[in-house]
């Protein structure tokens, strides 16, 4: 069967041991919200692309997310990526958070943050689909 592309963009991500490593992410996760100007914290650019069978990063890292691999998808602010982080304090879109197996015992957690204009985000729209997806 071949793949049917559904959706495409581009994204801002990290993975959640590498927000959580950033010695100096403490004091900006505080204040980046200040700033109109600054990008939303992350460590990875690149393209995005929602497919009937996953979700596929290219650019600085590539990353491949099958969905028979994605465990939860939650879409809102966590102690990671708080609301402060953001400018208006996240109400105007909420960072997508997608946790996936690896291997049995090995699993991994990315943060995306799609097609951001400065004060918005698709993230909402591919939320909806890829939940509608996973059903």
């Amino acid at each position: 069967m071949v793949a049917q592309k559904m959706l495409e963009g581009n994204v801002l991500w990290s993975y959640d041991h590498e927000l959580t490593n950033e010695e100096s992410s403490s004091w900006v996760k505080k204040i980046a919200g200040l700033f109109s100007f600054l990008k939303p914290i992350h460590n990875h650019e690149g393209n995005i692309l929602l497919a009937s069978n996953g979700l596929f990063i290219t650019g600085d890292k590539q990353l491949e997310l099958p969905l028979s691999h994605i465990e939860e998808v939650y879409m809102g602010f966590d102690d990671l990526f708080p609301a402060s982080s953001v400018k208006n304090f996240g109400a105007f879109w909420q960072p997508i958070r997608i946790r996936s197996t690896v291997s049995r015992s090995e699993s991994q957690t990315v943060y995306l943050v799609i097609n951001h204009t400065g004060i918005f985000s698709d993230n909402q729209t591919w939320f909806n689909t890829l939940i509608s997806l996973l059903r």
